[in-house]
């Protein structure tokens, strides 16, 4: 671009127009510059506004050979100043390796409710029947659900257990903006994981991240480079090319997303355009364990403890217990925690510290004081864990002193004095997986337990897994169990595998089994296996997935018995008044419904099934707070369907689902036969025209006549013969695209006016 002097002055200033080109980036802005002798001088804000950092206030003006560092060069061909500045000079950059996407929608429920259901039926030879039935019945609106889960048994083997019994029952309330959630009936408060968490019936606040999956909750390392060109910039993590991404020239700062946990390598790799190449190598550690700056993990609980979970319905303490707990990022390295518990006449106060040592791993340590019926006591644990991308290892040690108590255990007889767990892993892809364990506890009732275990697996590019395991008892009647087994794929979707067990009592045992998974669309999966010990022992099962349920069949045989069993699991579903079957509900769910049986329904790219006759189809298996993406095969309907869309983007809130509709609209369309007086076709290519719509048809091959959304009798006239077609709906039209057959074109006096 060519830009011409402007004017000049009498004392030989001249002031030019010329395009900024700022460290090799064209601005393609045009800014005002007066030549002054040697120099050049511009307005400050004109050059604030290019992005160049200044320490001049606004309507001042710079002389650019006084600017620290900058290098000026006047272009007299392009008329374009070429100015090269500090990097310092120019704006930090923050660049991203996150997707770029739209924001997630608002998650939501549609109001129902829904019964999971599993039923199981045993048979035993010389043995007494039993049946049961699960379920977990879920009554949900957007702003709650409320749950309750239970067994009913029959059998000639209950004796004096209650036939039904309850398991848990609450009511939940999810507040997506605050991420927090409140629980009311049965709950389990949370602590730190040196704490105890114990089942209640009372009321529960926390915070619940989970609302918001794709919050990062711990600190994701910030890497920092320069360019003083225009070019690109590369992000390798462990020798791996992860990002690439233009850059402008200035410092710039790169926001990572979750690449992996544990210690690794960046190299960040900058290229002008140029081909000049800068790499800056920075060791980094990612600690789920340490929250990030400024967020807060809080659970507040009281209520009642619960007693004898599993075996009666309503066992409850009657004296109130409370439990509180937060932990709170105080920086990207430090995170306190604390604890409080008390009521039943016990008093518990604790802190603790999650510590991130620069890249050599996380320390733990926490130190809790209890009160329990004027007996004190102490217990104090410290934890490290490292690992990077071929090395792991973690050691947590526990030591109580005096009468400690907590709420998980104030009945219990048996209190752990000292607990030790080590663990090291190694990998690597050609010699495969090492892990080696130790856990020692040590308890005032039981004395001293001690284990130690090695193993090792090998997965092969053939599908081919190796596995081999020793586990040593350290205590009592010492020895070593050792395992050896393989497995290799069968067909698609199953596997078969075999493996030899030496027991402490030097018996061996060999087993072989092969299994084949059911097709998440449906059909048949089943399970066989046996062994040589002295009791045989061999079973089969066969698994049926269907639409609305899933059925479950096996048989297991020794030499001292045999054992039959059958089920069915599936879900009762109630949304707009109406009750639909479907498969086990584990989170969230959809209810499909594309106004026609037959239509393939998929998530993503898998198929999830056909509607049926009702046109609707149960998706069970949603990720709630999550985008899940539902579509439509079109290809599978009728020819006058019309659909304005084939997918939807949906966020379900958990335990609840959504009423979701592909709005297919049927075209009452028609096919004609148009024919002249003397029932000759009439020409192709003639013209039709509406009587009562703006609208034109064409007449094509043997005067076929294609007539689109025939919902009132219509009048067609054919100017070049003069004359009417008069063509009514079908009434109660099923055909998709009926074919209504000759019509006559009446002469215009002829018809009926």
């Amino acid at each position: 671009m060519l830009l011409l002097v402007c004017c000049s002055s009498a004392s030989a200033q001249r002031v030019f127009y010329l395009e900024f080109v700022v460290n090799g980036k064209n601005t393609t802005q045009v800014l005002a510059v007066i030549q002054k002798n040697n120099d050049w001088e511009v307005s400050t804000e004109e050059l604030k506004s290019l992005g160049i950092k200044l320490d001049f206030p606004h309507g001042e003006r710079l002389l650019l050979g006084e600017f620290p560092g900058a290098i000026v060069v006047y272009d007299e061909t392009l008329q374009q100043m070429l100015l090269t500045v500090p990097g310092s000079a120019l704006p930090m950059q923050s660049l991203t390796t996150m997707a770029r996407s739209e924001p997630i929608a608002d998650a939501h429920r549609d109001a129902g409710a829904f019964l999971n259901y599993d039923f199981l039926a045993i048979d035993e030879e010389a043995a007494p029947y039993q049946t049961s039935l699960w379920h977990e019945l879920y009554w949900f609106d957007q702003y709650f659900y409320a749950v309750n889960r239970g067994l009913a048994r029959d059998g000639n083997d209950i004796g004096e257990s209650p036939s039904y019994l309850r398991f848990e029952s609450y009511y939940q309330h999810d507040n997506q903006d605050g991420l927090w959630g409140v629980t009311i009936g049965d709950v389990i408060n949370a602590t730190p994981n040196w704490g105890s968490s114990v089942r209640m019936a009372g009321i529960r606040v926390a915070r619940d991240y989970e609302l918001d999956p794709n919050l990062i909750t711990y600190p994701l390392p910030e890497f920092f480079g320069e360019s003083a060109l225009p070019g690109s910039v590369d992000l390798l993590i462990n020798d791996q090319l992860r990002w690439r991404d233009e850059v402008n020239p200035g410092p710039f700062s790169i926001n990572t997303m979750p690449i992996l946990s544990g210690a690794g390598v960046a190299e960040v790799v900058t290229t002008n355009v140029q081909g000049q190449q800068a790499r800056q190598k920075i060791n980094f550690y990612i600690a789920s364990e340490i929250l990030a700056p400024g967020l807060v993990d809080y659970d507040v609980t009281a209520g009642v403890r619960r007693e004898d979970f599993g075996f009666a319905s309503d066992h409850y303490e009657d004296d109130p217990v409370y439990s509180g707990s937060i932990r709170y990022g105080l920086n990207s390295w430090l995170t306190p925690q604390f604890l409080v518990q008390g009521g039943q006449d016990l008093q518990l106060a604790g802190a603790g510290v999650s510590l991130l040592a620069g890249n050599w791993g996380v320390f733990e340590y926490s130190h809790t004081s209890s009160d329990y019926l004027q007996q004190t006591g102490w217990q104090e644990s410290i934890a490290y864990s490292y690992s990077q991308q071929r090395i792991g290892m973690s050691a947590r040690y526990l030591q109580r002193h005096g009468n400690y108590r907590d709420l998980g255990n104030l009945d219990s007889d048996v209190v752990r004095d000292s607990q030790w767990q080590l663990a090291f892993s190694f990998y690597q892809r050609q010699t495969g997986s090492f892990n080696l364990g130790y856990f020692r506890v040590n308890e005032q009732s039981a004395g001293t337990r001690e284990f130690a275990t090695l193993s090792w697996n090998r997965y092969f590019d053939s599908g081919l897994t190796l596995f081999a395991n020793i586990n040593r008892q350290l205590y009592g009647e010492k020895g070593n169990i050792f395992s050896l087994a393989l497995s290799l794929p069968l067909g698609r979707t199953g596997q078969v595998s075999t493996g030899s067990q030496r027991d402490i009592d030097s018996s061996w045992r060999t087993q072989i089994q092969a299994m084949a998974n059911a097709p998440y669309s449906g059909g048949m999966g089943w399970r066989m296996g046996m062994d040589d010990s002295a009791e045989k022992n061999a079973y089969a099962a066969m698994d049926w997935r269907a639409r609305h349920y899933e059925l479950s069949a096996s048989v297991v045989r020794n030499t001292e018995r045999a054992q039959y069993s059958g089920g069915v699991t599936g879900a009762l579903i109630a949304m707009d008044g109406e009750i639909y079957p479907g498969r086990f509900i584990t989170d969230s769910f959809a209810l499909v419904d594309a106004a026609q049986p037959d239509i393939p329904v998929m998530i993503g790219n898998q198929l999830v099934g056909t509607t049926g006759a009702n046109g609707k189809l149960l998706v069970p298996d949603l990720y709630s707070n999550l985008e899940n993406r539902i579509s439509i095969d079109p290809d599978q309907l009728p020819p006058n369907a019309s659909i304005s869309a084939i997918e939807q983007l949906i966020v379900p809130q958990r335990k609840g689902g959504i009423h979701v509709q592909f709005p297919v609209k049927f075209l009452a369309s028609v096919l004609i036969d148009a024919y002249d007086i003397n029932e000759q076709p009439l020409p192709v290519g003639a013209v039709l025209t509406a009587d009562i719509v703006e609208q034109e048809f064409i007449v094509g091959w043997d005067g076929e006549v294609y007539i689109e959304q025939l919902t009132e009798p219509l009048r067609l006239y054919w100017e070049e013969g003069d004359c009417i077609l008069s063509v009514s709906p079908v009434p109660g039209q099923t055909e998709s695209l009926p074919r209504l057959g000759k019509i006559i074109c009446q002469p215009v006096t002829g018809v009926d006016e």
